[in-house]
């Protein structure tokens, strides 16, 4: 067994990491409903949007993961191959769960509720290249040096 002191430091590490996504994720929300041209929904109501849209994500890809696993091992796939399918498949269950609930949540047309998701997705996909540009010059100079 590993040393409880780093076990309740890793776990309060963690926890305190939960504000700071949800102010990410409510912040990208509220930032791609202004470039989507609906008025900006509050701090609020933009959490509690993504909290609903989040949750509902959850218990449709786990009912999906199931049935891909049990499809996979009837067929003989390894698993790293369901992984890829699961991916692969939760995508657009990600987008029309997501856009259906914004949609409806935020009274505007499921297009529109489609236009928010992708711009959220261009915004995190922007943010992780970033991230991943500046690590990668990182090491670049590390390996210079």
């Amino acid at each position: 067994m590993g040393n409880p002191i780093a076990l309740i430091c890793c776990c309060l590490f963690i926890l305190m990491l939960v504000p700071v996504a949800l102010f990410a994720v409510t912040f990208i929300y509220r930032w791609s409903c202004v470039l989507c041209g609906l008025p900006k929904p509050s701090v609020m109501v933009a959490a509690g949007i993504m909290f609903v849209a989040w949750l509902s994500l959850v218990m449709a890809v786990g009912v999906l993961r199931e049935i891909v696993h049990t499809v996979a091992a009837a067929m003989g796939l390894p698993r790293w191959e369901a992984r890829i399918l699961m991916f692969l498949l939760a995508l657009p269950v990600d987008l029309v769960v997501s856009a259906s609930i914004e949609s409806g949540l935020m009274g505007v047309r499921f297009g529109k509720g489609v236009e928010i998701w992708y711009t959220q997705r261009l915004i995190q996909l922007t943010i992780l290249a970033a991230i991943g540009l500046i690590a990668g010059i990182i090491v670049l100079v590390q390996q210079l040096t």
